[in-house]
């Protein structure tokens, strides 16, 4: 697929296409005699899967935020995916992914109309039918997941429509599993296909990516339409897939390093590469989410975004022995970001820019040992006086005393070589705090240089392993939308659907038990399920925070299908404790609204708003 990409750098949707061989035709060639070729054709099938870009590139912020995980960015007092407050019908961010998702379906249709007329043999054409399956079964699943019952988009259509009905809810999962099980039954390759050069296309439609959606597809059916064979069958896809992929087989670092993208843990990806984009900022922005600002270009770190700033909640999961922390977010940051992943981190000959150490069993000692350095304010409850100033070279050597006793694998480290206007070394040090049995006491401490550069320790999961230009959209790694991880997690929730916790609890423990999860090398992490269906999946959500933070499986609609959304987002969210939101700013937000730009056009939704819109 990245080599086909390259074919269609600049992809039209079909649509445009048309409008330009109609009005414009300088080649003098139809759409039916250009799309009959096999190499004409294959610029559709491109397309289709191109189009999947658009609604990934930008991070689709619909299942992200609003969720225990993610607070709202500093500077961000009113962001009504965030908030719900200000959710109304006309927020651009839902229009977008309503939109791409509608336009995404029109290229599939488009590959589809012009298959059967296609130079192509009948096996190649059965194998591009059963991806198409796939992609409009997908898809609308993904629709269905924000908005409930959706508009079925089904044929390629030339013609304006202006009146397409919105199915119910059992009408849209009827038609996903329909084409998900008709991807399934057709021809396609069970497994990633193989180039002649010996390279795996994870981002091809094979049998594993359908079957994990099958699995996510009547799992979430059960939830909302309280069928318990549903998650028996679920549990039967899940279980067909792991069968075959295996137990996990990377430490988390390794599964997430630039240098392993197409491994056998991922299940399906969106893929780019350096030749797929037409330029170093064409390509996504997965990377630069998840953290605070690093600063301008100057300082030759990655671009950060800062859409979303993990929750104080989700460092608190992890326990001191998980490996994943340390994987996840980039605990360190060196002269310049990328030092990490070029050997330019290396105590005694290279400095750091900023440091983020953690006490774990030792929270007050080293809470107090922050205190002394920096003191608390008088003015503001729950608040260091300044975290960051660093401008007396005293305070710079208590810091890195701090340092050596806290990390002290970094004892013969330098500070960054590098000042601001004001004389202030530009090196960081934010630890996190933990010391309160009050969490909310801990998380204004953690919180007061929220609205300084470096304040939080980003997630590097994403990361690109250099800077090819200082911009949000730099990144040309993969898009990850499905990992074997999740397919195990999916299995876990289908159990404690029907209520079968040890079970549940098995595989769980199953996912915490890849090599080297266990940072201190010992025993295998486990935890245990409660008994109850509510707490156990407040554990398992615990869980599948830590594991797929940042990917586009997608926080929101996992809250939304197991009914734990209200429940994890008034236990966890920084936004709503602060009691700035009022009691209960969901209310019967439980779906995204349908975008009124839609329903404007769209006689066939009159009157089909979700329920709080």
């Amino acid at each position: 697929m990245k080599k086909l990409a390259i074919i269609l750098l600049s992809a039209l949707t079909l649509s445009s296409c048309e409008s330009f061989l109609e009005e414009d035709n300088k080649a003098g060639i139809t759409n039916d005699e250009l799309y009959v070729t096999a190499i004409g054709y294959e610029t559709l099938r491109v397309n289709a899967y191109n189009s999947l870009r658009t609604i990934y590139n930008d991070g689709p912020k619909v299942m992200l935020a609003g969720t225990d995980l993610y607070q709202m960015a500093r500077g961000v007092s009113n962001d009504g995916l965030f908030d719900y407050r200000s959710l109304y019908d006309t927020n651009g961010d839902v229009e977008t992914f309503y939109t791409n998702c509608y336009n995404s379906l029109q290229a599939v249709n488009a590959a589809e109309y012009y298959l059967a007329n296609a130079d192509l043999d009948d096996t190649t054409k059965q194998q591009y039918q059963g991806e198409y399956d796939f992609m409009k079964g997908f898809l609308h699943f993904i629709l269905l997941e924000e908005f409930g019952g959706v508009v079925i988009s089904d044929e390629y259509t030339q013609d304006v429509r202006l009146n397409m009905p919105r199915a119910s809810l059992e009408e849209t999962y009827n038609y996903i599993i329909e084409k998900l099980e008709a991807a399934e039954a057709s021809n396609m390759p069970q497994t990633p296909p193989t180039s002649d050069e010996g390279q795996t296309s994870y981002g091809q439609i094979c049998k594993d990516i359908v079957e994990h959606y099958l699995a996510k597809a009547y799992l979430t059916r059960g939830w909302d339409l309280g069928n318990a064979q549903d998650f028996e069958t679920a549990k039967t896809y899940a279980q067909g897939l792991i069968n075959r992929r295996g137990s996990l087989q990377y430490d988390f670092e390794t599964l997430w390093s630039p240098s392993n993208e197409n491994n056998n843990e991922f299940i399906f990806s969106i893929q780019y590469d350096a030749n797929s984009i037409t330029g170093p900022d064409q390509g996504n922005n997965q990377e630069a989410l998840f953290g605070c600002y690093l600063g301008g270009s100057e300082r030759n770190h990655k671009y950060m975004a800062g859409d979303y700033v993990p929750s104080w909640s989700l460092h608190s999961w992890y326990t001191k022995d998980d490996a994943r922390y340390d994987a996840t977010f980039m605990l360190t940051i060196w002269e310049r970001y990328y030092d990490y992943y070029n050997g330019r981190n290396i105590p005694g000959t290279n400095s750091i820019a900023a440091i983020y150490p953690r006490a774990w069993d030792r929270s007050q000692e080293m809470f107090d040992d922050y205190v002394a350095i920096v003191g608390i304010s008088s003015t503001a409850e729950n608040t260091f006086t300044d975290a960051i100033n660093l401008t007396d070279p005293e305070v710079v050597a208590q810091i890195m005393q701090f340092i050596k006793k806290w990390c002290p694998e970094y004892e013969n480290v330098d500070p960054v070589n590098l000042t601001n206007a004001n004389g202030e070394n530009m090196m960081r040090v934010y630890p996190f705090i933990e010391n309160s049995s009050d969490r909310m006491v801990n998380e204004s401490f953690w919180r007061s240089g929220y609205n300084s550069d470096f304040c939080q320790p980003n997630i590097k999961k994403f990361d690109m392993d250099h800077l090819a230009t200082f911009h949000t959209n730099q990144s040309y790694r993969d898009i990850v939308l499905a990992t074997l991880s999740e397919t195990m997690f999916l299995y876990a929730e289908a159990c404690i659907g029907l209520n079968q916790y040890s079970e549940a609890e098995d595989m769980i423990n199953d996912v915490l038990a890849r090599p080297g999860n266990n940072k201190n090398g010992g025993a295998p992490l486990t935890i245990t399920l409660p008994t109850s269906q509510e707490e156990a999946l407040e554990v398992y959500l615990q869980e599948t925070g830590k594991e797929l933070v940042g990917q586009y499986c997608g926080r929101w609609p996992e809250l939304r299908r197991t009914k734990m959304l209200k429940f994890m987002f008034y236990k966890y969210n920084y936004d709503y404790l602060t009691g700035n939101l009022g009691s209960d700013p969901i209310g019967d937000k439980l779906y995204r609204p349908i975008p009124q730009a839609a329903i404007e056009i769209n006689e066939g939704l009159a009157g089909a708003q979700n329920p709080g819109y």
